[in-house]
């Protein structure tokens, strides 16, 4: 899922499979140094925010591949900005350019501006060439290089208004899947807006990016009513649910919507609840806590039940962000790494060392780059990977660095090619989930 799901796990125990030849200890992983970009280029006219405005939650940079030979770049731009009338009192406006990048010439083909009103996330890469673009409580959809051909880009499509306001997007690792979670709006004639606000119901929609007669379109699978509906591990067969076994162990359950079995997968021996994010439709990420040490471990486990690998990352850090390649069983890890004791709500230059992004082969665990982007950004939606999982692309303000990767091995290409042909097939059956309780 694009919205990614992060916890603090304590000592992980993987009781399934047994690690292999040359993992005999998570510590034994050797990750590679960081390394110089094969390729290079400046854009015109970007000009980020001093480095302490980056660490805050405000989402001021993002780049995604459209397809292994375009990219997507999303900047804030200075300019003055005419008034709106009757504009809330609470919105915080700004504009960012939305550039389209030919590669590997760097050529800009495509531009255009949008006017936020928040700092929330505004845009995810979906499946089929689109993405999906919030702009206050309006959702719309567009498709770059396919509008291109007419010479607009940009032109885009409403999916969803909002009757209040979003409170979390979720995308699948395919981006077909969409988890939409809504919350109504306050009616300050009723009373006091602080206690009105704590009896707001939050709802949630599920929609699924469908082909029909040539075009794509979205249709609704299925509704939640509680609040975190949009950050549940979720995928179009089913949904990953957590289970506290006792106050040390946890495991997870697999729960394909309607009549499927329950599949129980491997678990977690953990001091604090773990929470998972899927990679690809067949596997998902677990990441964790060593005692006191947050998101110091990683681990890979299918919905076959196997626990794929463990690696125990060295340093504190915080605000864990992950970016994936389903087709090629390759997924990106970032994380902000900090001073002993240093929080997401703390974070300020002098506490924050770095942002690494780290490059995974899922199945394997094998690690194919390790980068360290400057300035780091805390929202960490300035890396991608291609959807053949062969390069990395990192935004650093006005520069973009693209970074060959290792091919897989052909152990990977077979372990790749089980995932795709066992991964569940997209789901028919309605969905309804209520109270968090898993209920379909």
């Amino acid at each position: 899922m694009l919205c990614v799901h992060t916890a603090l796990f304590a000592q992980v125990q993987i009781p399934l499979q047994p690690p292999r030849p040359q993992k005999t200890s998570p510590n034994q992983l050797q990750v590679p140094k960081t390394q110089k970009a094969d390729l290079r280029f400046d854009l015109p006219g970007v000009m980020l925010p001093q480095a302490r405005f980056l660490l805050d939650r405000t989402v001021y940079q993002t780049i995604d591949f459209v397809d292994e030979r375009h990219l997507l770049v999303t900047s804030p731009v200075k300019e003055l900005l005419p008034r709106i009338v009757d504009d809330p009192e609470t919105d915080e406006d700004r504009v960012v350019k939305a550039q389209l990048i030919e590669l590997p010439s760097g050529t800009v083909v495509g531009e255009t501006k949008w006017r936020l009103h928040d700092g929330w996330r505004y845009l995810w890469r979906l499946g089929r060439g689109q993405f999906l673009l919030r702009i206050r409580g309006r959702l719309s959809t567009f498709s770059p290089l396919e509008a291109l051909k007419v010479d607009r880009p940009f032109v885009d499509n409403e999916l969803l208004i909002a009757e209040g306001a979003f409170k979390g997007i979720g995308i699948s690792p395919d981006g077909t899947f969409l988890q939409i979670e809504m919350q109504e709006q306050a009616d300050p004639l009723k009373g006091d807006p602080g206690k009105l606000k704590q009896r707001l119901k939050t709802k949630a929609i599920f929609a699924e990016q469908v082909e029909k007669n040539g075009s794509i379109v979205y249709r609704v699978r299925g509704d939640a009513d509680f609040a975190g509906a949009a950050s549940v591990p979720m995928l179009s067969a089913g949904l990953l649910d957590l289970v506290r076994e006792d106050s040390q162990h946890w495991g997870f359950e697999w729960k394909p919507y309607g009549s499927g079995q329950v599949v129980d997968l491997a678990g977690l021996e953990t001091s604090c609840p773990p929470v998972a994010a899927f990679v690809s439709g067949f596997e998902f990420i677990g990441l964790g806590c060593r005692g006191d040490v947050a998101h110091s471990e990683i681990g890979a486990f299918d919905l076959e039940g196997k626990a794929l690998w463990l690696m125990v990352l060295a340093g504190e850090s915080n605000s864990p962000a992950m970016k994936t390649a389903a087709q090629a069983g390759r997924f990106a890890y970032s994380r902000l790494l900090t001073i002993m004791g240093s929080g997401p709500s703390s974070n300020t230059p002098e506490t924050v060392q770095g942002q690494e992004i780290q490059v995974y082969q899922t199945s394997s665990g094998r690690p194919l780059a390790k980068i360290l982007a400057v300035p780091p950004q805390q929202a960490g939606l300035n890396f991608d990977l291609s959807p053949d999982g062969s390069r990395l692309a990192v935004a650093e303000g006005r520069t973009i660095e693209i970074f060959n990767l290792p091919q897989p091995t052909a152990q990977e290409k077979k372990e790749l090619q089980h995932s795709l042909t066992v991964a569940p097939r997209p789901g028919e059956a309605r969905i309804h989930l209520t109270g968090g309780d898993g209920d379909r």
